[in-house]
């Protein structure tokens, strides 16, 4: 085999028995090791043939997944079904090591663009995934990080952003107004920003109401407009 991506279940980590390992054959059908680990990393090309052959006597064979890098359609199934964090990590390699022949890219999860640089990649909603380790589910370029961004604290979004108007607790018609203006001037809000920027301005109201209410009884403190006052809401 020539100029392939083989992906198989190599060595494990502490807390995990396996994790995906990685080699690539050039165009000359040279072997290198992109990543390998544990007891099942395979480093030497007469490991890497025996698994293609099914001979490794591991119980790999049916374990593993070969991309021919010539073919657009097999890069593009390698970097949407692959792990986030592992899709990174190949594009590196291939930045590190470019090869004749071969224009290797991923996708955006976002915006399904081609991203070649792997400066360019923005590793989003990290979460834990057994022992020690952590992982990403997603891969954004540059450009969709910088368009789903919070504006205040730089926390991912999404592409969707977070949908402040589904939260209209306590917020009037004029709150509403001030948290849209500001999302179109300054960019999205997360949804503990923008809970607190909420806050902010029902605290604001409501100090307003008070000092109209006890400096000229207008509303009046006992009316339905101050019924946060006593604590009634």
């Amino acid at each position: 085999m020539k100029n392939v991506l083989v992906q198989y279940q190599g060595g494990g980590y502490s807390g995990c028995f396996w994790e995906w390992n990685f080699f690539f054959l050039d165009g000359d059908g040279n072997f290198h090791d992109i990543y390998s680990s544990g007891r099942n990393g395979i480093v030497t090309m007469d490991q890497a043939q025996a698994l293609l052959d099914g001979t490794d006597g591991k119980g790999l064979a049916d374990t593993h997944y070969v991309y021919d890098l010539l073919d657009v359609a097999a890069i593009e199934e390698f970097s949407k079904e692959s792990n986030a964090c592992n899709v990174a990590m190949v594009l590196k390699w291939f930045v590190d090591n470019p090869q004749e022949g071969i224009e290797f890219f991923v996708l955006c999860s976002d915006c399904e663009g081609r991203i070649i640089d792997y400066e360019d990649i923005c590793l989003e909603d990290w979460h834990g995934c057994g022992g020690i380790a952590s992982t990403a589910d997603n891969l954004i370029c540059s450009h969709c990080q910088a368009q789903s961004i919070c504006c205040c604290c730089g926390e991912n979004v999404g592409k969707d952003g977070f949908n402040y108007e589904r939260d209209t607790n306590d917020c009037n018609e004029g709150m509403l107004r001030q948290l849209a203006e500001f999302d179109e001037n300054n960019g999205p809000l997360c949804q503990w920003c923008w809970e607190a920027h909420r806050d902010e301005l029902i605290k604001e109201e409501r100090d307003d109401l008070a000092w109209r209410s006890f400096a000229f009884e207008e509303p009046d403190r006992f009316s339905e407009a101050m019924r946060w006052f006593w604590g009634f809401a």
